[in-house]
C-alpha cells in the first residue's frame, strides 16, 4: 500500500498548479541557460575560425613573397652579380669527349 500512497503523492503534486508552474519555470531556465551556452560556444568557434582564416591568408602572401625572392636569387643575373662573394670562378672553355658510355671533360 505504500507504493500506491507514494504514487498518489506524485499525482497530486503534478495536479497542483504551483508545482507545475515551478517545474515549468525551472525547465525554461535550464533550457535558456543551455541555449545561451551553446550560442556562446558557437560564436567563440566562429571567431577562432575567422582568425585562422586571416592567418592563413597572411601566410600565403608571405609564402608567395618568399617564392618570388627565391626565384630572383636563383636567376642568372643574381648569381653572376654574387659570383665573387660565392667564390665562383669563370669557367674556361671545355671540350667534352665521349668514350663508350662515360663522359669526360678535357681542358
Amino acid at each position: 500500500m505504500e507504493v500506491q500512497g507514494g504514487k498518489n503523492i506524485f499525482i497530486r503534486a503534478f495536479k497542483n498548479p504551483r508545482v507545475m508552474s515551478a517545474l515549468s519555470v525551472g525547465c525554461m531556465l535550464t533550457f535558456g541557460v543551455l541555449y545561451v551556452g551553446q550560442v556562446n560556444s558557437a560564436a567563440t568557434k566562429g571567431y577562432a575560425v575567422r582568425e585562422l582564416q586571416e592567418q592563413n591568408v597572411e601566410l600565403r602572401h608571405e609564402r608567395d613573397r618568399l617564392d618570388m625572392q627565391i626565384a630572383k636569387l636563383r636567376s642568372l643575373d643574381s648569381v653572376t652579380a654574387r659570383e665573387s662573394f660565392l667564390g665562383l670562378k669563370k669557367l674556361a672553355p671545355s671540350t667534352f669527349v665521349k668514350t663508350g658510355t662515360d663522359v669526360v671533360a678535357v681542358r
